[in-house]
């Protein structure tokens, strides 16, 4: 249990990390090496079904624009995204992606997908003026919270604020494991700091302004058309309901 609260707390905003562990530890009625075991040989399996189940859904989605050529912003770097644009040979995207400050990984998912794509690289100030130019918003999942509200890389929110203000559609991409058992119990979530020294390198006097270098924002669930999932394409209420009767939710109480 003590080796389980330490993985759960290395990264609070990461779902996964609790979900694969209740993979693990639900409905064991003992803890042993056998056991145990057992449970990590099948979770390659469950973990390839899942993969699998998301492709799907990512694949379906993108037959509705099937023929169109179709205009994308993206932020930061998502593998799943980033997989499945990369395997997709029936669409004609331009993707417009964010720079993602302060650790710039925007510029992979630029250099990832341009070898394929035409790809524009902008400054995250930048979105507002070129938000016009797109047709949609993906957004990968760091978490999803009890209330559909989604944890992602910082920028993130404003990014799905402004596609609202210019009537462009934001989906959120991920899997089930996202969803997040902490949150799902009302605990409360720490969106962490992370070193000064990435936002401002020089040295300061602490009495002439404060350094803050959040890497994730929270954004509310009413800004996403749909979350695509492993679950399918479904609204935020329809995967809260969905993901909540598929997941093992009660072992986690035993953490609390």
């Amino acid at each position: 249990a003590e080796f389980a609260l330490e993985l759960f707390n290395v990264r609070p905003s990461m779902a996964p990390i609790i979900n694969t562990m209740g993979y693990i530890i639900n409905d064991l009625e003992f803890f042993s090496k056998q056991t145990l075991l057992e449970k990590l040989k099948t979770f390659p399996v469950e973990r390839l079904r899942i993969d699998n189940a998301l492709s799907s859904s990512f694949h379906s989605f993108l037959d509705r624009f099937e023929g169109k050529k179709l205009n994308v912003m993206l932020i930061s770097y998502s593998t799943t995204i980033i997989k499945h644009l990369k395997e997709n040979t029936k669409n004609d995207f331009t993707f417009y992606v964010l720079e993602s400050r302060p650790l710039l990984e925007g510029r992979r998912t630029a250099e990832k997908l341009s070898s394929n794509f035409e790809t524009h690289l902008i400054a995250d100030s930048a979105m507002g003026k070129f938000i016009k130019k797109v047709d949609l918003v993906l957004l990968g999942i760091d978490s999803v919270l009890r209330d559909g509200s989604i944890v992602n890389k910082i920028g993130s929110y404003p990014l799905a604020c402004i596609a609202a203000a210019n009537n462009k559609d934001v989906y959120a991409v991920g899997d089930s494991y996202k969803y997040n058992l902490k949150s799902h119990y009302n605990q409360k979530i720490i969106v962490e700091q992370k070193p000064i020294y990435e936002v401002y390198s020089k040295k300061i006097k602490k009495e002439l302004f404060k350094v803050h270098n959040f890497y994730f924002d929270i954004s509310p669930s009413n800004y996403f058309k749909e979350i695509i999932s492993d679950l399918g394409i479904l609204t935020m209420p329809e995967f809260l309901e969905k993901v909540k009767s598929t997941l093992p939710l009660e072992w986690f109480k035993s953490f609390l």
